[in-house]
């Protein structure tokens, strides 16, 4: 079993906790455009409302996705950090209500209450219900040229009509009555360093962005975060130690997750041979034994570290 979550409401959820505390101060619409830092605190030029301000703290965490303007800080003087690259693909994403036409569509071919997943050689299609099971989230993926850098970019739709030619009736019906999609170029991050010692760390898809083949970005930036808060928690006043040990713990796990994300867009988009095996694989082993296999990734849970 799942537990899914649709990002605005997780957002919602994060932006109710925040409010609720007093230490905690908010700003959106806000740009780091600066960042200077010497062996006491990190200071952080910021552009908000028309106004620049400076803003000095012990740690500076670069929060801020794939398109990290903290990481491009970091870039342009230090060459283990990188820019993301263009994977060659797309994603194309919408929302349908369980009652509409492309709801009901879904429901002769999906399972309400579940993640479902369609794999084509050229693209998959994944589908689960959110927002209490009143609407149905599809996420699609093709190849395609690059395009603006965002994530609520344009793109010619004819690029996923196009991607679904030659498969099933109902899910080309599916994707014909889901309405407009919103589209984002797939890029990834790969760096040598995640954080340097002064005191600035890159967190989720600021320091290791990934393709959502094995659906991990957004749960290894919550995961990044709380072992991090809890390094700086228990070694306080010391930030380069705090970040060496957080990036040591973290780098093995993230590591194999995108391991695992290479291994599910072959298989996934596998066709031929390798398509027989793959479906063979699928309809013999028993659904726990393959629930079993991703016991690792899903049954994380976060150790305390001992300082010796």
């Amino acid at each position: 079993p799942y537990l899914v979550a649709h990002r605005a409401d997780l957002q919602a959820a994060l932006a109710e906790e925040v409010a609720d505390r007093s230490d905690i101060e908010l700003v959106t619409g806000a740009r780091v455009t600066g960042i200077a830092a010497d062996q006491r605190s990190v200071t952080a030029t910021v552009e908000a409302d028309g106004k620049t301000t400076s803003v000095a703290a012990g740690l500076l965490v670069g929060a801020d996705g794939v398109w990290s303007t903290v990481r491009a800080q970091l870039a342009a003087r230090d060459s283990a950090f990188a820019k993301s690259r263009f994977s060659g693909r797309l994603a194309w994403r919408t929302t349908v209500a369980v009652d509409s036409p492309a709801g009901q569509a879904f429901g002769e071919i999906g399972v309400a209450g579940c993640v479902t997943t369609f794999l084509h050689p050229g693209f998959h299609l994944v589908a689960y219900p959110v927002s209490k099971g009143r609407t149905v989230n599809l996420a699609a993926f093709t190849r395609g040229e690059r395009i603006a850098e965002g994530w609520s970019g344009h793109a010619d739709p004819a690029i996923l009509s196009n991607a679904m030619r030659g498969t099933a009736t109902m899910l080309a019906k599916l994707i014909a009555l889901a309405g407009s999609w919103t589209a984002f170029p797939m890029h990834t991050v790969q760096q040598q360093r995640w954080a340097v010692p002064q005191g600035i760390a890159l967190i989720g898809d600021a320091a290791h962005a990934m393709t959502p083949f094995a659906a991990q970005g957004a749960a290894m930036g919550i995961e990044d975060a709380s072992v991090l808060a809890n390094l700086v928690a228990d070694f306080p006043g010391d930030p380069a130690h705090s970040l060496a040990v957080w990036e040591n713990l973290r780098r093995p796990r993230v590591e194999r997750v995108l391991k695992r994300g290479a291994f599910n867009r072959l298989t996934w988009h596998a066709w031929g041979p390798v398509a027989v095996a793959r479906n063979l694989v699928l309809a013999t082993r028993p659904p726990e034994k393959l629930a079993a296999d991703l016991d690792w990734l899903y049954g994380w849970e976060e150790r305390k570290v001992v300082q010796g």
